[in-house]
Formats: C-alpha cells, structure tokens, sequence
C-alpha cells in the first residue's frame, strides 16, 4: 500500500488548483479514497467518520449483485433459446452471451 501512496502523492500537484489536470481532480479523489481512509475531517458539527464509508459500503452491494446479474444473463438466453426458438440443451455460453447483449443496453 505504501507504493500506491507514494504514486498518488507524487501525482497529486498535478490535480491541485493550478495544475494541468486541475479539472479531474474529482475522478483522483474518487480514485484515492477508494484505496485509503479520506486524510480531511469536517470543520463544524458532529459527523461520524469511520473506516467503512458509504463508497466501500456500496461497492460490497454491487459485488454481492453480481451473482445474480450473472444468472440473470443466462437465463435470459436460455429462455430465449428454449421458448423461441425450440432448443433443449443450450451450450452454457451461447445462453449466456445472448443474455449478455440483451441486458447491455440497461
């Protein structure tokens, strides 16, 4: 971790006010504390920070989503495959990818 501190360090001058990339600045603090605890506090009021912020709380809701995207996918192709066009035994991937196409565009 330290590495990745070192490299975020060396290159935030660059995202400050007055730098060349002054303007992503939003996409390099996204980026920085999703890998470290944020370094600012709040000035006023009470706010209670701790180690799981809702940015890591709600990329565990997206990885816990994924089993059911995936099953999703495939059986949007299996049922397409089996209703449509009258095929029993799908390859796996055939029903997968066709699923996958389908729900791309969402």
């Amino acid at each position: 971790m330290r590495l990745f501190r070192k490299i975020l360090n060396s290159v935030k001058p660059h995202f400050l006010e007055g730098g060349k990339l002054e303007k992503m600045y939003p996409a390099y603090d996204a980026f920085e504390t999703f890998l470290f605890v944020p370094d600012h506090t709040t000035k006023s009021g009470s706010h209670i920070r701790d180690s799981i912020d809702l940015k890591r709380t709600m990329i565990t809701v997206v990885i816990a989503l994924l089993p059911a995207l995936f099953f999703g996918m495939w059986n949007i192709g299996y049922q397409h495959y089996e209703i449509a066009l009258g095929i029993k035994d799908t390859p796996l991937l055939d029903s997968f990818m066709f699923g996958f196409w389908k729900m791309l565009p969402m």
